[in-house]
């Protein structure tokens, strides 16, 4: 029987395993880290559960939805909208699939952006009529898209440029237009959730129905050469293991360093700043599960909710947690210092003065290596999942930078595989 050796333990390499086995092939997971998940990870700190950045998972996602046991993650539901702050005030954006009533009483506070909102609308209709699953071929700018659609530049540079930045962690919208719109279409179809105990339960979840002898932890791979109809995998520690097929399922960059021949792109960061609080002094507005944008784009904050309003489980009995997330800060040219001072002011700003008063920094997580950029021109670098003969690739960078593009992507690498063995025998 074949042998596949899989290099790397995020979703996409879970995803591959996950395949593979379903299919009776043999395989071995080689995971560097010291747990599965790669950047879908939870940690607890101080009896808080912190995920690496501020993550969530939307059930529209087909892919991974086809792996996962919802009930068993206890999903927790965002507000389907949010709160955009327009410099004096938070005015309400809703889902009018989701909450008509909340869609009226915008359209009372906000005729421009529920007018645009309405021209919004025959797309989310028609996603849910006929659900886009995947992104298409790329073909132009999220801005260029707004424009042909008459969004007035209030709506496109308040409520979208700080909310599909935040999903894409660029607000400079020059996403690619498919991109968008498979993204839009699995808001409009499904629930922002996050698993009761945090993100990192849905790759746990994927690892515990396999063999856990076939997961190797703590085990980076140096390279690979080719051997026969084969290949022969080098681990760090020296180890040579002969192995007819393998799959390179870690980050974009890592992928790159083990095979030159597959395109890195430019990454886009984030900052999470993971913040403990009392629960009596939590403001109001927070006590609500819904997401707060950054309307204006004075920043420094992008996009900020109170995790255990969301999901009570993220914080211990009498605390709250709340993340403030940025995006692609310029770290090389402000100080740690400088930018919780503006983020002071700014809370203070949405929240009333003394906002941030008994709060306390658990920690704060700078990804610079968050998501792949997906612009249009990045996006005709993509390549299919198999490189060679027995030589498949598998990450949000094949796809899509979603989670549900990563899942994609490693079962497009299993199926790959299995052609390739049953030629090759």
């Amino acid at each position: 029987m074949s042998r596949t050796a899989i290099i790397g333990g995020g979703l996409a390499g879970l995803a591959c395993a996950h395949a593979l086995q379903a299919r009776g092939a043999e395989w071995t997971l080689f995971e560097a880290s010291d747990a599965v998940g790669g950047r879908v990870r939870t940690d607890m700190v101080d009896g808080f559960r912190l995920d690496r950045g501020f993550q969530v998972y939307l059930t529209g996602y087909r892919a991974a939805g086809e792996l996962l046991d919802y009930a068993a993650l206890r999903l927790r539901q965002f507000h389907a909208g949010a709160m955009v702050f327009d410099g004096r005030r938070f005015v309400r954006v809703s889902n009018p699939l989701r909450h008509p009533i909340d869609a009226i009483r915008g359209l009372a506070s906000s005729p421009a952006t529920a007018m645009d909102l309405a021209r919004l609308a025959p797309m989310a209709i028609d996603s849910v009529r006929h659900p886009v699953l995947q992104p298409g071929p790329a073909s132009g700018s999220t801005l260029d898209m707004f424009e042909r659609m008459d969004i007035t530049p209030a709506t496109r540079d308040g409520f979208l440029r700080s909310f599909f930045g935040g999903v894409f962690l660029d607000r400079s919208l020059q996403t690619d237009e498919s991109q968008f719109r498979f993204i839009f279409s699995t808001f409009a179809r499904g629930e922002t959730v996050v698993p009761a105990l945090g993100m990192g339960q849905i790759p746990a979840q994927i690892a515990a129905a396999l063999p856990a002898e076939r997961i190797r932890l703590r085990t980076p791979i140096a390279g690979y050469v080719r051997r026969g109809n084969g290949y022969l995998v080098r681990t760090a520690a020296g180890e040579e293991l002969p192995y007819d097929a393998v799959v390179l399922a870690t980050d974009m960059s890592s992928a790159h360093d083990l095979e030159g021949r597959i395109v890195e792109r430019d990454w886009c960061s984030t900052s999470t700043f993971h913040w403990a609080c009392p629960r009596g002094r939590l403001p109001a507005p927070l006590h609500e599960p819904i997401l707060f944008l950054d309307g204006t784009g004075e920043g420094p904050v992008n996009h900020a909710a109170c995790l255990s309003s969301v999901a009570p489980e993220y914080a211990p009995e009498g605390q709250s947690l709340v993340m403030l997330n940025l995006v692609d800060v310029d770290w090389s040219a402000e100080s740690m210092a400088s930018v919780t001072a503006r983020m002071v002011l700014q809370m203070e700003r949405w929240f009333g003065k003394g906002a941030m008063t008994g709060w306390r920094l658990l920690r704060t997580d700078r990804i610079l290596r968050a998501l792949p950029r997906q612009h249009t021109q990045d996006l005709h670098g993509r390549h299919s999942t198999e490189l060679d003969d027995g030589l498949f690739v598998a990450g949000d960078h094949v796809t899509d930078a979603s989670i549900d593009g990563a899942v994609r992507s490693g079962t497009l690498a299993a199926e790959g595989v299995m052609r390739w063995t049953a030629v090759s025998r």
